[in-house]
């Protein structure tokens, strides 16, 4: 199984933590950024190198279709490239903004099939104004785009960088979310669903405890709720909900986790995993 990650510079020393958190914690056969940019990435070919994993820079090329794309829109579809890759194999794509915290192992050996040649993780909650206007099985079935498990060679029998642009630039009053809505519509019926514990959204967490959707009356899933939290592997922050902006206070153990492999990262091989401390 590869990891991927989708990013521009700009990103490289958060990518730099979750990158180091899914080493610290799994076997990758290697670590593949895709980027717009020529610019190597140091510091993650120095972390892959600390853990003897093969490091691949991908650039996305000038006739990418990427390219038909407002500038400001663009980084947004970079994962799209991520999951067109030549060589045959599994792969695991990674927001920047994710946390490994337990083994993910067990994601090299589920079965993908060529119908269902992608895993993803539903939002957890009803989603009904995406089901409605993506026309999608129910309102859970809109799944989260930040962890993504595939199979390389059965996923081009349904997905492309081009029609993934073309969608969006087609049905751009339908695609709130961008990439992720072209994604759901361009999948739908070839996605098997994983545990929530794959993708825990900031939602999910207990200091949101409060939060509707925790009340099994408003969201059917929130039973899963404390099992996702029990059993979680990846956990995925948001701009707005990264570690450094949230107040001590506030803090759970996977924040806590996060800026303790952020301090220590010019030593990426020596740090603890997550259940050494918690």
């Amino acid at each position: 199984m590869h990891l991927i990650l989708a990013l521009d510079k700009n990103f490289e020393r958060l990518a730099a933590v979750a990158v180091t958190s899914f080493l610290l914690h799994s076997s990758f056969e290697s670590v593949i950024i895709v980027s717009p940019e020529s610019d190597k990435f140091e510091l993650l070919e120095r972390i892959a190198h600390e853990f003897d994993i093969l490091f691949v820079h991908q650039i996305i090329q000038e006739t990418s279709s990427l390219h038909r794309l407002p500038k400001n829109i663009q980084p947004y579809f970079y994962c799209i490239e991520a999951l067109d890759q030549t060589l045959p194999g599994r792969y695991l794509y990674v927001d920047a903004d994710t946390l490994c915290v337990a083994d993910v192992q067990q994601l090299a050996e589920l079965i993908l099939r060529s119908n269902t040649p992608i895993a993803v993780c539903s939002h957890g909650r009803p989603m009904p104004d995406r089901s409605l206007i993506l026309g999608l099985e129910s309102p859970f079935h809109y799944f989260n785009a930040g962890v993504l498990l595939f199979d390389s060679e059965y996923l081009k029998r349904y997905l492309s960088p081009k029609m993934v642009v073309e969608y969006y630039l087609n049905h751009q009053c339908l695609c709130r979310f961008r990439e992720q809505c072209s994604l759901n519509i361009l999948l739908e019926g070839h996605v098997q669903f994983l545990p929530g514990q794959y993708n825990v959204l900031s939602w999910m967490r207990e200091r949101n405890s409060n939060h509707q959707w925790h009340d099994s009356s408003v969201n059917s899933m929130a039973y899963c709720l404390p099992d996702i939290r029990q059993n979680m592997k990846i956990v995925h922050f948001s701009n707005g909900a990264l570690p450094s902006n949230v107040p001590e206070g506030r803090r759970e153990s996977m924040d806590r986790y996060w800026l303790l492999l952020e301090k220590g990262i010019n030593q990426p091989a020596v740090l603890p995993n997550y259940s050494d401390l918690w």
